[in-house]
């Protein structure tokens, strides 16, 4: 019996289709919002370098699974920031390389508040492997690989503090047409996806901290979709915590900072919708460094 679990996963796992969301999922989105939120590039007074990786279903066959690489900082002489992102995501017969350079503007608007806006472009590139999706009949029209580059830009804003921070990201604002094999279709399309996002980091005394956020993403048709995290610091050293994404699953969390120079995190995602009867769950994992201050 011919298996179309390719077809699935290009469906639901990358979400061509006009109903599904089309960015990767990533829970531990709080310890680099950079990827999202091009404004971040320049809010803290050094260099930063992180790497994501997220296998997501384990144990489906062709899962999705995403890489990222981003640096970013700040200018040295002006209220500014720059950085970079390179990213692969992967699902069955589908592929997607991104690489992005972002440019953030910093207003103080008191000595502990300020707000940022930031420009993220650069190129994607499809690829769609059609040898790897399998038919009922054959098609000898279907075992090319074909790729396609696109434009694409982001727009963030970020207003923030000591303690607490608000953003707004419009992604894929060029709303760029796909093309599928011989044919473009208007649902073939990337969608402008918006994410509001929030957090607070409340000291309870010197040693413990707990930290809530929270993601609301929506693309349309989809249905709005939410992120609620929270996190609990120790001597900003370890954390821990739970995650919860509406029509998706529960996550465990844990992080540790060594000398406030190298980050590392871990999420366990239990799938709670449908598709959690087939697969063993989603793991990502985070490294980070900071380099030394370079602004006062």
């Amino acid at each position: 019996m011919k298996r179309f679990t390719c077809l699935i996963i290009f469906c639901l796992g990358v979400g061509l289709a006009a109903t599904a969301q089309q960015n990767p999922l990533s829970t531990l989105f709080m310890t680099n919002p950079f990827v999202l939120n091009p404004a971040l590039a320049g809010t803290n007074n050094y260099f930063q370098v992180i790497s994501g990786n997220r296998f997501q279903w384990v144990g489906f066959t062709d899962a999705p699974i995403t890489n990222s690489l981003s640096i970013y900082g700040p200018m040295v002489k002006y209220p500014m920031g720059w950085g970079g992102t390179i990213s692969y995501d992967v699902a069955g017969p589908v592929s997607m390389g991104t690489v992005h350079g972002s440019y953030a503007y910093h207003y103080n608007i008191n000595e502990d508040m300020k707000i940022s806006m930031g420009l993220n472009m650069g190129i994607m590139q499809y690829k769609i492997d059609f040898a790897k999706i399998e038919m009922e009949v054959d098609d000898p029209t279907m075992n090319a690989k074909e790729s396609y580059y696109l434009p694409d830009a982001n727009l963030g804003a970020y207003f923030y503090s000591s303690t607490f921070h608000v953003g707004l990201v419009v992604s894929h604002i060029l709303n760029n047409k796909i093309k599928i094999g011989t044919d473009p279709t208007g649902d073939s399309r990337l969608k402008s996806h918006f994410y509001l996002t929030g957090g607070y980091k409340y000291y309870i005394n010197r040693e413990w901290a707990i930290e809530p956020s929270v993601v609301l993403k929506k693309v349309w048709p989809a249905p709005f979709q939410l992120d609620f995290n929270t996190r609990v610091w120790y001597r900003n050293m370890v954390w821990g915590g739970l995650s919860y994404r509406t029509q998706e699953a529960l996550s465990f969390l844990l992080g540790y900072t060594w000398e406030r120079k190298i980050y590392i995190g871990y999420s366990y995602d239990l799938v709670l919708n449908p598709l959690g009867a087939h697969n063993l769950g989603s793991h990502e994992l985070m490294l980070g460094y900071r380099f030394n201050d370079i602004k006062e």
